[in-house]
């Protein structure tokens, strides 16, 4: 699928405008062209914080599942009722902690 054709605008601002636009541009990762469509479509600048956030969120869930895993397979492995009582008590509490953070991460998303 071809993407739509993108026309050239120049405009002309002022030092301390450029400065802001480049600056957020550098800081968020867009090009200058997206940064200044987005303030133009939204009103505002841009924020990819709550994506970066939600990203990290969703790796800190994927590592708690596989030390989730982990725990269960020594859970199966293991003949000590004691340890594998143990095992099972920190097996719930990362389901607890993944509950938590798919909370958290559907709270941040619009």
């Amino acid at each position: 699928m071809r993407k739509p054709k993108r026309v050239q605008i120049i405009a002309y601002v002022n030092p301390a405008t450029h400065n802001r636009i480049t600056t957020h541009a550098e800081r968020t990762g867009m090009s200058v062209s997206r940064v200044v469509e987005r303030v133009l479509e939204s009103g505002s600048y841009p924020d990819n914080s709550i994506d970066r956030a939600v990203l990290q969120l969703l790796d800190i869930n994927a590592d708690q599942a596989r030390l989730g895993n982990l725990l269960l397979k020594g859970i199966n492995e293991t003949a000590n009722g004691q340890i594998v009582h143990q095992m099972r008590q920190l097996l719930d509490e990362i389901r607890l902690t993944q509950t938590h953070l798919k909370t958290r991460v559907l709270e941040l998303k619009p």
